[in-house]
């Protein structure tokens, strides 16, 4: 069995609408959701892996993290431990995001890692079954993830500064 890349991404980026419509629904201003498209060659991927931004909202880069995982919020997450993102793909990023929505893909369960909380962070491998091979991640505990209203409040302050400069 071969691991479907393009239907990885696709599935992927209907989260990263799924999350950008949450957002505009609670009143966050400018949410942008890049619209997806595929790459033709391992230079265009590179090229991808350091500029695509999943959402953006005002200047801040929001990176969404979809898991196979069942859970309602970061309370009822079912390990102590959770996967930030690879350590490869974080380091290439050229604009590092704001925070990590983390979504599960069995309900509604939705949590944030802001990327503040990197000193926390620790390095492991973790063995990808679909793609068959070994991958270098970075993790983050349970108790350095926020409930994602907190995320929403924060994009609503910055907003409100935003419109008060004005």
């Amino acid at each position: 069995m071969s691991f479907d890349y393009v239907k990885s991404f696709k599935q992927g980026h209907a989260y990263n609408v799924w999350v950008g419509d949450l957002l505009k629904h609670f009143g966050v201003p400018k949410v942008e959701v890049p619209e997806w498209t595929m790459h033709k060659n391992h230079a265009e991927l590179e090229e991808k892996t350091k500029n695509e931004k999943d959402i953006i909202v005002d200047d801040l880069v929001l990176e969404v993290k979809s898991s196979r995982q069942t859970f309602d919020d970061i309370f009822d997450f079912p390990f102590e431990k959770i996967i930030v993102d690879t350590v490869s793909g974080f380091e290439k990023k050229t604009v590092k995001p704001f925070a990590y929505i983390h979504v599960s893909q069995g309900g509604d369960g939705i949590f944030v890692t802001p990327v503040a909380t990197q000193p926390h962070w620790s390095i492991a491998t973790v063995f990808d079954a679909q793609r068959q091979l070994d991958i270098e991640c970075y993790f983050v505990t349970k108790r350095h993830c926020r409930p994602f209203l907190e995320l929403v409040e924060v994009l609503l302050e910055r907003a409100a500064d935003r419109a008060s400069e004005v």
